[in-house]
């Protein structure tokens, strides 16, 4: 192949953008951090970075870049940009595309793809019923990813094995690359938890932020709260048992506060006076709480299951995910290492350099 027909092969590498019409929470609070890091590799690189928006998009929202140029091609949004508009803006562009939500271009071969995890092809036990249809986009998803994409990065080195193992793919197809916490500024602006939180004493209460998404597992929650009718239990986040097709009897308990939505301010807060974060989860690709946790100086108690082990090693105190039946005030008790080193170790920049790093290997291949 001539030098002028590998020029030709690739003319620019787009982020896809749809994660900023969604609300920013794990996947699409990776897809934003990332490409905010991605903006200082965009400078040195031999082809031009391109943040592909839905029209809809508000300009509140996007996120300040200097080196990433953005553009809103097409006139729809969701899945319909995403699948149509989208890709043939890339055809057009002769794009090299970065999809980093675990959702793939499925017309669009020329792609690298982050898959988070593959929790919805390997474990339909976590999905409720009335999310079949769900469960079916994302298994199409996954299976498009491992099969087209040109790399797959993932968040673990256990969800790389399963991905691996499930797909029978080349390990090298497969790159791990980390979240990071540094979004999560552990300073706090005033504080004025005993205004806000009249109701609770500071240290002497555990924290949560969860949904009934079945893999989160916050029926431990509830039945420790049971067993250990002295401690005082604090949950953030909206948790809708209509949705999840469940009684809502099932997660009462009177020492537990359910505090619904509260802002990025009051969840520091609530964070930093917490006797502990708690974080018994099933599965995850990864975890970013309990790294926020960690960030805060808040000891957390997490689940030995999946990669958890993986991500945190010696820094946090594990229980069972099946057993609550666990004294948490005895399990406070027992030393862990030091975080500060495990949170260096995390970073968004490492993680866009080796996105960046690879994109560029592609494009000059």
């Amino acid at each position: 192949m001539s030098e002028k027909s590998e020029e030709k092969k690739y003319s620019c590498i787009v982020i896809n953008g749809r994660f900023l019409e969604q609300k920013i929470t794990g996947v699409q609070r990776f897809a934003l951090e990332v490409t905010k890091a991605l903006d200082e590799f965009a400078a040195s690189s031999s082809l031009p970075y391109i943040l592909a928006l839905p029209p809809a998009v508000p300009d509140s929202v996007v996120p300040a870049l200097k080196n990433i140029r953005i553009e809103h091609p097409g006139s729809r949004s969701g899945i319909i940009w995403e699948q149509t508009e989208l890709v043939s803006y890339l055809k057009k562009q002769k794009a090299l595309v970065i999809n980093l939500c675990s959702v793939t271009t499925l017309l669009y071969k020329a792609s690298l793809v982050c898959l988070h995890d593959i929790c919805y092809s390997l474990h339909p036990e976590f999905v409720s019923s009335k999310n079949r249809l769900v469960r079916a986009w994302h298994m199409l998803q996954d299976r498009t990813a491992a099969k087209n994409s040109l790399k797959i990065f993932t968040v673990s080195n256990f969800s790389k094995k399963e991905i691996v193992d499930y797909f029978s793919l080349d390990p090298e197809k497969v790159l791990v690359v980390y979240n990071g916490w540094q979004h999560f500024n552990p300073e706090i602006k005033k504080d004025d938890f005993a205004r806000r939180f009249k109701l609770l004493k500071e240290g002497q209460y555990y924290y949560t932020m969860s949904t009934l998404k079945k893999n989160k597992n916050f029926k431990w929650i509830v039945d420790n709260a049971r067993y250990n009718p002295q401690n005082t239990y604090v949950v953030a986040g909206k948790i809708d048992v209509q949705k999840f097709g469940t009684s809502s009897k099932e997660y009462e308990a009177p020492n537990i506060h359910y505090l619904g939505y509260v802002s990025d301010e009051e969840a520091k807060l609530l964070m930093k006076h917490a006797k502990a974060f708690l974080f018994p989860s099933l599965y995850e690709g990864f975890g970013i709480p309990p790294l926020e946790a960690l960030a805060m100086g808040t000891p957390v108690i997490c689940s030995k299951a999946s990669c958890l082990p993986e991500i945190f090693e010696d820094t946090v105190h594990y229980i069972d995910p099946h057993n609550a039946d666990v004294k948490l005030d005895l399990l406070l008790e027992e030393k862990t290492a030091d975080a500060g080193k495990l949170l260096s170790r995390y970073s968004w920049r490492n993680t866009a350099k080796t996105i960046a790093d690879t994109a560029a290997k592609i494009i000059t291949e």
